[in-house]
């Protein structure tokens, strides 16, 4: 199966929100907020974004100190490690006013509130758009304060896979052709799991390879659902 991208409503949200706080000349800066369920797309959507325009981009850890997160951003941000907190903090300010840049942070609900703090001081000193990625939890921790879910601009919600998705992967990454009921046998199957969708339709390539054919019937489907436990009812 090919490592394809596809372009998705939940894609093409993303991407519309980002130029939206990367377009200076119209004066709409902030925060960028991504959330939705795991398997959802968000971090092969980030790193998409990211490898095709540039940016800063830092997947979080569990259990970061201040410390520990401002040096590995920095270290993205001008290949430095600074030991105290705050001279990481001045020095990707530094950076970011001479070279701006758009910050990705990916896995953010792993962080606590007061790393997220530190992003809104970054944000507040140099403009820098950043676009804070994460489960739904994410939406309760930047609500928790008023001056930080303030800043946030852009919201956008990475909803379940559909049905379209379904037919457009499976031609792009397998050339599979998927009929319409075999297209919402998976998605149910799926609930919503973008990964769970290419697992299947990975199973399925190898199917119609066997079969010596390109088009997945809902039969299909079924003889690959019945296979193995796929994570979902």
């Amino acid at each position: 199966m090919k490592n394809v991208f596809i372009e998705t409503s939940n894609v093409s949200t993303f991407r519309s929100a980002i130029r939206t706080v990367e377009d200076t000349e119209k004066g709409q800066p902030g925060l960028v907020v991504a959330s939705g369920r795991a398997g959802r797309g968000k971090t092969m959507a980030t790193q998409n974004y990211h490898a095709l325009h540039g940016g800063i981009y830092l997947r979080a850890w569990e259990g970061w100190t201040q410390t520990a997160f401002l040096q590995a951003l920095c270290f993205e941000v001008c290949g430095l490690r600074p030991r105290s907190a705050n001279s990481c903090k001045r020095k990707v300010m530094e950076t970011i006013d001479r070279e701006p840049q758009t910050i990705f942070i990916d896995e953010a609900d792993r962080l606590n509130i007061g790393r997220i703090e530190d992003l809104r001081d970054i944000h507040d000193e140099t403009g820098a758009p950043i676009v804070i990625v994460g489960e739904e939890e994410i939406l309760g921790l930047l609500g928790e304060r008023r001056r930080i879910w303030s800043r946030v601009t852009q919201q956008v919600e990475f909803g379940p896979v559909v049905d379209e998705d379904v037919a457009l992967f499976g031609l792009d990454a397998a050339d599979l052709d998927i009929d319409a009921v075999a297209c919402r046998q998976i998605v149910q199957k799926a609930d919503g799991d973008f990964r769970l969708v290419r697992n299947i339709i990975q199973a399925l390539e190898q199917v119609a390879t066997a079969r010596e054919t390109q088009t997945v019937t809902s039969a299909m489907v079924g003889d690959v659902l019945k296979q193995r436990k796929w994570g979902h009812k």
